[in-house]
């Protein structure tokens, strides 16, 4: 090695600072729009890869952020750089379990930040499909209030993916026990290219520095298009909350590895 190449990934350079991202932790903030269904059970449990397991009867939850992120470089660089910063992403959340610890596992999310899809595939394990990603800003001046209208929508190459629309309410929190976790489970496929086999891991991450703030609720209307969703539709649309919110991601936990062949399904 020449010992003249610096950086945290790839691209590496002789400045080392032309990484596309940097170390966890990764700071967020931003707003969330997020609907919760009662999907079927089966269609759910069949995207749950082993070890982890579903827990029966918990909802499904629908997710759109608008999001600024520090990649990894601070909060002064997020700052100073909107156009790397700046994220949207739709996530689809199935809640799990693995030895006794709750968490949510993502087995769709949707992203317009080539950072984060970056470091969600390679790093993580997020199954980060690039997207162009909207969401109704809150009234400049009052906020948001009961009456307002919000809406999320996702559209990828092939069209429409999902859209939430949320009409306010005076309501003060969900009707229902939705969860609530700072545990996500990710899985990570590696193909080699030598032999095309293919290494998969699971990880578990905490999420740290969670605040929610600033929440309204109302019912929500949820449209799901992409066919990759299709056996997650629900049959009735539920309540769903908008909201200010943070974390940090840190470093996770591998869990499980195991190798499968190129065309070996897991």
């Amino acid at each position: 090695m020449s010992g003249k190449l610096g950086g945290f990934t790839a691209p590496l350079d002789v400045t080392g600072k032309s990484s596309l991202y940097g170390p966890p932790p990764w700071h967020f903030r931003g707003r969330s729009l997020t609907v919760v269904c009662d999907c079927d059970q089966a269609a759910a449990a069949a995207l749950v890869p082993a070890p982890l397991e579903l827990i029966p009867g918990a909802p499904v939850r629908f997710t759109i952020h608008d999001l600024v992120c520090d990649i990894g470089f601070g909060s002064d660089f997020a700052a100073r750089h909107p156009e790397r910063t700046t994220v949207r992403e739709a996530v689809v959340a199935l809640a799990v379990h693995f030895e006794g610890v709750n968490g949510f596992y993502d087995p769709f999310l949707y992203c317009d930040s080539a950072e984060e899809i970056s470091v969600g595939r390679e790093m993580f394990g997020w199954p980060q499909l690039d997207a162009s990603i909207w969401m109704t800003p809150p009234d400049a001046v009052t906020g948001v209030k009961p009456g307002h209208r919000l809406t999320g929508k996702v559209l990828r190459k092939s069209g429409p993916v999902l859209d939430i629309s949320m009409l306010v309410d005076d309501q003060e929190e969900f009707p229902e026990t939705v969860p609530a976790f700072s545990t996500f489970y990710t899985m990570r496929v590696l193909p080699d290219p030598t032999d095309l086999t293919r290494k998969v891991e699971i990880f578990q991450s905490h999420m740290s520095d969670i605040g929610i703030h600033h929440a309204n609720f109302g019912q929500a209307e949820l449209v799901v298009t992409a066919p990759e969703l299709s056996a997650l539709n629900p049959a009735a649309t539920g309540p769903a909350r908008c909201n200010a919110i943070m974390w940090t991601k840190n470093r996770s936990r591998r869990i499980h590895s195991q190798k499968l062949a190129p065309d070996e399904r897991l």
